[in-house]
């Protein structure tokens, strides 16, 4: 396996006509993060950083894999990201291709569940990723889509090439889950539609697509530290002139500060702030930072010393399948009707919860068990056609309780058992599984409390309207 030469990247980069701030970034290695991106002097905001342009993005339609191939062909590789590895597969297989220095520096090995063996994924049992590895699907995708393309072109695809092997298509697809971008198909050399309206006579957004962008994701990502950003060519004219050198870029994509960033700081790119189990699924890694005082409240005193760590960003996925059972259990009828009213409505089927304030008691929970359990509701919506309040009542809470508490029994560990692997020395796929597990533990614990919180509150109201009955009839009989 060649090792990571940030040189020979950085090279065939510009090689490709794109532009590179020597002055203001280099890349090198960060501990637990793989290499990433520093600044080598204070960087103002809105500063470039680097612009590629858009032939050099990698894409089905840039390569030039399609030229080889009959519209029959193309057209068989429809779907998913099966077109998109192959490109990648057919340019690694080729030494004059202008990704070369590109794909030769990309990882060949991760340390996502995808790569991981059977006993490391049995950690997952009972995460949001035991069900989102994907590895069969992938395994079949192959040998329905590119296996008999290969077969029937071996005048392309050499019989026996470490390039288009399975192994390769795991290594290729891997590269796209953890470092792809989602833009436009006309931006990524895609062909252009007219655009429809809807029924309302709004205009559907154009279609993306995974692409690959060199040298942009190189930068890592973090909870709440992100501090550059890639922008298309005229998103934004303000910050894409930066304040120092201009640059007439021309079409394509620029990595732009969005703060100021001091001297051997990390250049962290954005991003949409996923949750550790998307973090380890995607990227191999997660978030263990120290958490914000919202996301600890209603930790105990004694958990606070060895539980303050994780991903503020967690979340645990509801089905919505548990949600009807908690509900079925209190002896409700004609649930099917009930659920597919409320999917008509576009109702979710899956819920997720995560650190709030109001301890998940928000939309769309509430109404869904609403819909479920109160016949009052049930005839409104029916007779209406609109969705219930977010009024949480016993009802609710009892669902709710329930759901949780099956949610939590999914997994086999106690928490006890993963804070001593998270916070030991033994192997990194275990410690990381521990994680994930924790944070959405956390999730559960914390909206347990809140609802024996909201039980005591219901409890009180209650006790006050009793007593006010009883102080109401007594001045009653003393009147």
């Amino acid at each position: 396996m060649t090792a990571f030469n940030p040189d020979d990247l950085v090279a065939s980069f510009k090689a490709a006509g794109a532009w590179y701030n020597d002055a203001a970034m280099a890349l090198t290695p960060f501990p637990n993060m793989g290499w990433g991106a520093v600044a080598r002097q204070p960087i103002k905001a809105h500063t470039p950083l680097f612009h590629i342009p858009l032939d050099y993005l990698l894409t089905p339609w840039t390569s030039s894999l399609r030229t080889h191939l009959t519209e029959a062909e193309w057209e068989s590789l429809d779907g998913g990201w099966a077109r998109l590895i192959l490109c990648m597969m057919w340019e690694e297989s080729r030494a004059d291709s202008k990704w070369g220095g590109y794909l030769r520096n990309m990882p060949r090995e991760f340390d996502s569940p995808m790569f991981w063996g059977e006993a490391d994924r049995a950690e997952l049992k009972g995460t949001d990723i035991e069900n989102r590895i994907g590895k069969a699907d992938a395994e079949a995708d192959y040998h329905a889509k590119l296996a008999p393309l290969l077969a029937a072109r071996a005048d392309l695809f050499p019989a026996g090439s470490e390039h288009f092997s399975l192994d390769a298509y795991h290594v290729q697809g891997s590269r796209i889950l953890s470092r792809s971008f989602t833009i436009p198909i006309s931006r990524a050399g895609g062909p252009v539609t007219e655009p429809e309206e809807d029924e309302d006579g709004d205009e559907d957004e154009e279609e993306e697509v995974a692409v690959m962008i060199p040298m942009a994701d190189m930068l890592n990502a973090a909870f709440d530290r992100d501090n550059a950003r890639l922008f298309a060519d005229g998103e934004d004219d303000e910050e894409e002139e930066g304040e120092g050198e201009k640059h007439d870029f021309g079409e394509g994509f620029t990595m732009i500060s969005t703060k100021d960033i001091g001297e051997g700081e990390q250049i962290y790119n954005t991003y949409a702030a996923p949750p550790n189990s998307e973090l380890l699924r995607k990227y191999g890694h997660v978030d263990n930072l120290s958490l914000p005082e919202d996301v600890t409240a209603l930790l105990l005193p004694e958990e606070l010393g060895s539980w303050p760590f994780g991903n503020a960003g967690d979340e645990v996925e509801i089905p919505g399948t548990l949600v009807v059972e908690a509900a079925a259990a209190r002896g409700i009828s004609d649930a099917e009707a009930r659920v597919d009213f409320w999917l008509d409505q576009g109702g979710d089927d899956t819920f997720g919860l995560t650190y709030s304030a109001e301890g998940n008691l928000e939309p769309p929970l509430v109404p869904f068990i609403r819909l479920l359990t109160n016949e009052d509701d049930w005839a409104k919506a029916q007779t209406k056609g609109k969705l219930p309040k977010s009024t949480v009542d016993a009802a609710v809470i009892d669902v709710l309780e329930a759901v949780v508490r099956a949610r939590a029994a999914k997994y086999p560990q106690t928490i006890e058992a993963d804070l001593a692997v998270a916070g030991g020395q033994g192997p990194l796929n275990a410690r990381n599984a521990a994680a994930v597990r924790l944070g959405e533990k956390r999730i559960l614990v914390s909206t347990l409390r809140v609802l024996e919180r909201e039980k005591e509150r219901l409890r009180g109201e209650e006790g006050k309207r009793k007593a006010g009955g009883k102080e109401e009839r007594a001045a009653k009989r003393r009147k």
